[in-house]
């Protein structure tokens, strides 16, 4: 494990120029639209010593197992209402209206697993096909899940970058129209929008916390990939002065994030190439250059765990019956990982006692069913009904 307090961090509120309840009241019109659970972690709390441990369970996003397609909706959205030259409304996204905006389109992206399901899903409700690239080695019940919505996927040879190159070579030539997550130069606007999409997330926490009369959490751990949903974070919780802190976690085999923060010169840095690792939603080898600032200027810490600990807080969830795949129980797992290794940097520099609120957001369910039954020992099925 690595841990690194952030030096770029600034206490200058995060510019935050956008409408949350745009984003929100938008994906309220989706069809299956309903806020994800959040629940208490009472064991896992008392294990490790802070009042409280609240998981936000996006396996229940859609019906998608993934919060993904909160980011790829809004963005597609964002899109055509630029076609429609301003005046698409969120109620006609899927109608006949929307479906025409986008009769010429081909949706494309590079994909882990999630973000491509989200593209195909979005892409089969508007009646259009879709092209996904993904990287050697992916598991075949990922793959399936993107071909379930009717998209044809690609398997390339190499890593998460190299099918970021394939899907922007779709785009560049015409052929597709990509909707990517990660920014880089020439390519900005879309991964921003998907950034901006993710925000609903936060905005149900929000609204879950307050209904239940409970007070906002003392630090939140966000896995981080390229880094679109944890620059998402940063958006919605802006204010230093009065917002969580904010972790970011990756795997050690692969951490362009942690390695961009310990370089101190505020940019962005590549890693050579993508490690092994049991996430293979946060195995990316560059950081996306619209999410990165965010983190920079907003982050408090950057922790690199090691894939055993995310087995450890996978297998913890399901104790108290939440499903969670190996890149879902990354923020969990990086609580662990600090209190085992770590103790004196979570107790004084984040500041972690038995007062803390602790916040973690499962990112994923099963999508990989047999790793799942291999770590847990259990099925998804099995695991929800313990409770």
């Amino acid at each position: 494990m690595k841990v690194l307090l952030n030096s770029g961090f600034s206490d200058v509120p995060v510019p935050s120029p956008y409408d949350v309840e745009d984003v929100f009241n938008f994906h309220k019109t989706l069809p299956g639209y309903a806020p994800t659970p959040l629940i208490f972690l009472n064991q896992a709390a008392r294990a490790l010593g802070v009042e409280s441990i609240l998981v936000k369970d996006e396996g229940k996003r859609f019906g998608l197992k993934a919060f993904k397609a909160l980011g790829a909706s809004y963005a597609v959205f964002c899109l055509l209402r630029e076609r429609s030259g301003g005046i698409l409304t969120p109620d006609e996204f899927l109608t006949e209206k929307g479906r025409q905006l986008s009769e010429d389109v081909t949706f494309s992206c590079a994909t882990d697993g999630n973000h491509g399901r989200a593209v195909a899903w979005i892409a089969r409700l508007l009646g259009r096909p879709a092209v996904i690239f993904m990287p050697q080695g992916s598991v075949p019940a990922r793959i399936e899940a993107i071909e379930s919505e009717g998209a044809e996927v690609i398997v390339v040879e190499g890593g998460y970058d190299e099918a970021v190159r394939c899907a922007a070579a779709g785009g560049e030539c015409g052929k597709h129209l990509v909707i990517a997550d990660t920014g880089y130069p020439g390519y900005m606007n879309i991964p921003r929008y998907i950034q901006l999409g993710y925000l609903t997330l936060f905005r149900e926490v929000s609204l879950q916390l307050r209904d239940q009369g409970e007070r906002s959490p003392d630090l939140v751990f966000l896995q981080a990939g390229v880094g679109a949903f944890a620059s998402s974070a940063a958006l919605f919780f802006s204010d230093p002065s009065r917002d969580p802190r904010l972790i970011s976690v990756e795997p050690i085999a692969v951490d362009c994030l942690f390695r961009s923060a310990e370089a101190g010169d505020g940019q962005p840095h590549s890693i050579e190439s993508a490690g092994q690792t049991i996430m293979a939603g946060l195995n990316c080898e560059t950081p996306s250059h619209t999410a990165w600032p965010l983190i920079r200027d907003r982050f408090n810490a950057f922790v690199s765990i090691e894939d055993h600990y995310a087995a450890e807080a996978m297998q913890r969830l399901a104790v108290e019956g939440v499903v969670a795949g190996e890149s879902g129980a990354a923020g969990l797992a990086a609580l662990i990982a600090l209190r085992k290794g770590k103790p004196e940097f979570l107790k004084e520099k984040l500041r972690v006692n038995h007062t803390t609120r602790i916040l973690v957001i499962n990112t994923e369910a099963d999508t990989d069913p047999d790793g799942y039954y291999r770590i847990v020992g259990k099925t998804a099925d099995e695991v929800e009904g313990i409770t």
